[in-house]
């Protein structure tokens, strides 16, 4: 079986000479590779074809045979490394921390500690309260960027 740890060498040695940041990589038992990065701009095609060109250059159908797949990881899928959160500062997410609690606001740090602005309407005054949430990263379960259409 196709170690992890070798595709995922692989996949950095490109991803990162092509300005990228590494998300995750998934082989299965059926050895099918997925293997999904991106970077502030989001992913270009052109740059999915040459990691997968890459990884299957360093790689031997003939001992060990895989399917591969390259590609972003989803604007509608949890963030998995500190770099995606960084991405979407200033943007609106979801949160599911460990405990059950749900959070909704803009996203406005992430290091140590997650940092989320909520707004919320009182009731009978009609006024708008803007509220810093600090959430420690060990306490978040899932964050998700929420999708605007418009």
């Amino acid at each position: 079986m196709i170690s992890k740890e070798r595709v995922t060498e692989l996949a950095l040695e490109k991803i990162k000479e092509l300005g990228y940041f590494l998300v995750d990589v998934k082989i299965s038992a059926a050895s099918e590779i997925i293997v999904l990065f991106d970077k502030d701009k989001g992913v270009v095609i052109d740059d999915c074809l040459k990691v997968s060109r890459h990884i299957e250059g360093n790689l031997d159908r003939d001992i060990e045979d895989y399917q591969l797949t390259v590609c972003s990881p989803g604007i509608d899928k949890p963030f998995k490394v500190k770099e995606q959160y960084q991405k979407n500062i200033g943007r609106e997410v979801k949160i599911k921390s460990t405990n059950g609690d749900r959070y909704k606001g803009t996203l406005i740090a992430y290091n140590d500690v997650l940092v989320l602005e909520t707004k919320t309407k009182q009731k009978k005054k009609k006024e708008l309260i803007i509220e810093k949430i600090e959430i420690p990263k060990e306490k978040i379960k899932e964050t998700k960027l929420v999708l605007k259409f418009k």
